[in-house]
């Protein structure tokens, strides 16, 4: 005999966490084995001033940046 399976699903919401911050890093990306980055940091100013000065040292201008942040999962009703 078969088994019978019952699958219920639910409606969910993702939310940014409030207690979470918004962090910013950028990496050197320009193709010559650079492996500098800005690091992660909480102020943008900070992560431009990062890449301003090193393209200035070295001539490198491609990066990569990226962002992260914090969320929350809320679970809503069943379907």
């Amino acid at each position: 005999m078969g088994t019978t399976t019952t699958m219920r699903f639910r409606n969910y919401e993702i939310k940014p966490d409030a207690t979470g911050q918004v962090t910013i890093g950028m990496a050197c990306v320009s193709g010559d084995d650079c492996t500098e980055s800005s690091g992660r940091q909480t102020e943008p100013e900070k992560v431009g001033k990062w890449a301003a000065q090193h393209m200035q040292d070295t001539g490198h201008t491609r990066f990569q940046r990226r962002y992260s942040d914090r969320v929350t999962v809320e679970l809503g009703e069943w379907l």
